[in-house]
């Protein structure tokens, strides 16, 4: 089996991306004439020439990267109150990042890992971006109020912990009196309610009512039409590096900048719009890399190219829908599948309770992480894993992690409620047992 970045596979797909052609058809004349035939050719990595002006690139989402550097560093600054020598923090503090503001002139906290950076400051990257500004509305499902309530509240429980030196500097100034680790909440119920929300609820499911004939806003300064730009904004709440296919699953999978980003232009710095991978890009990594038979990384970034590329060829606007499918779908099933992955370890941690090895924080974070995924599923509106099947979810995992020990009632209807979840998610998206049994 091969893993993705060893060089002989790189030489099969980069021969076969090269041959890789749609043929699409022309719309028809007054004459009755045949179907003309445009063959559009499918680039490997996430790049495309502007139609409009000759030399420059029509791809453009710094937004959406300003926004995946602010989910990314609100989850290291929500984390930072658990760490030994913390310093207190308000719900200022976090909304700081949330509900960023230019003229703060902030700079990430996240690193390339040694590597130069081309830009530091979010507003030099792009100007007017924030995450508050762009989180769906939509009431949670288990909830009853929208994503934005819920994190107003737990950054105010964060901050209320913060007053207690008893717990700050440790996972209690983060974890609320329930067992619930809210750095975590607060993070992957974010990139589900932006992020996945965005990308497929705003940007893909209006994707084909976008003009593509002329410059966006009719501005001579654009590189590109509505259609191609909105793309490539769903494209950019993914997280993918432009390159992202060069990345094995186990670089995607790991921990430190050097592995999930690449000075891939040899400028001797790490530009976050195109050499450096977040989030929801990173989890199909994570997800492909436990399980066979799967290759979710390929499947979405290549949706998202062959879309790209039909828009730029102005093809046929149905062979794009399905391309928006495919990447909808994919995404999707990263989620679904991480779910999986947190019942598991949440299975695990709860067998330990009542032993030497119990480690209830270990379970506080990995039951967040499940509740926190679950949550994001719901913001697709391509979504297999219905509404339906989401209450049903929710009703099982409850609004905090059971510390019930193993050979009571309690653990052993626990566990049984948490194996239907996963059996929920695999019918729903057509995983297979051993994925999920392993995941």
């Amino acid at each position: 089996m091969y893993q993705r970045g060893d060089s002989n596979h790189w030489i099969a797909v980069l021969l076969m991306a090269c041959s890789l052609l749609f043929m699409v058809g022309c719309g028809d004349d007054e004459d009755d004439e045949e179907d003309a035939e445009v063959a559009i050719e499918v680039p490997t990595a996430y790049t495309f020439d502007s139609r409009f002006i000759e030399g420059e690139s029509s791809v453009a989402y710094s937004g959406q990267t300003v926004r995946n550097l602010l989910w990314q560093d609100l989850k290291i600054k929500t984390d930072s109150v658990g760490k030994s020598g913390a310093q207190a923090l308000t719900a200022n503090d976090f909304n700081a990042l949330y509900d960023h503001k230019d003229a703060s002139n902030m700079k990430t906290l996240t690193t390339a890992g040694g590597t130069p950076l081309v830009a530091d400051a979010y507003s030099k990257i792009s100007t007017g971006k924030n995450l508050k500004g762009k989180i769906s509305a939509d009431p949670v499902i288990g909830y009853g109020k929208p994503a934005d309530a819920l994190v107003q509240e737990w950054f105010q429980t964060i901050a209320e912990n913060c007053k207690d030196s008893s717990k700050l500097g440790t996972a209690a100034a983060y974890t609320d009196e329930n067992g619930v680790d809210l750095s975590q909440m607060i993070n992957k119920v974010l990139v589900g309610a932006v992020h996945y929300y965005q990308s497929t609820g705003v940007y893909l499911n209006g994707i084909l009512e976008q003009d593509n004939a002329k410059q966006y806003k009719d501005d001579p300064a654009k590189t590109y039409t509505a259609m191609e730009h909105k793309w490539d904004e769903a494209f950019g709440y993914f997280g993918a590096a432009r390159d992202y296919l060069s990345y094995s699953d186990a670089q995607l999978a790991g921990k430190t900048p050097a592995e999930f980003s690449r000075d891939s232009n040899g400028d001797g710095k790490i530009d976050f719009k195109s050499e450096y991978n977040f989030g929801l890009s990173r989890n199909a990594g994570k997800r492909d890399k436990g399980a066979s038979g799967t290759d979710l990384t390929k499947d979405i970034f290549q949706a998202f190219v062959t879309g790209r590329a039909i828009i730029a060829g102005e093809g046929d606007i149905n062979q794009v829908a399905a391309q928006r499918e495919i990447a909808a779908a994919g995404m999707e099933k990263v989620i679904a599948a991480t779910v999986v992955h947190y019942i598991n370890d949440t299975l695990a941690d709860m067998s330990k309770l009542g032993t030497a090895d119990e480690n209830k924080k270990d379970l506080n974070k990995h039951w967040a992480e499940m509740k926190g995924f679950t949550v994001a599923l719901q913001y697709s509106p391509f979504k297999k894993v219905t509404d339906g099947n989401l209450a049903e979810l929710h009703g099982i995992m409850g609004k905090s992690p059971s510390y019930a020990k193993p050979g009571s009632a309690e653990y052993d209807q626990t566990v049984a409620n948490y194996k239907r979840a996963k059996q929920v998610l695999q019918v729903a998206c057509g995983f297979s047992a051993a994925n999920v049994a392993k995941w």
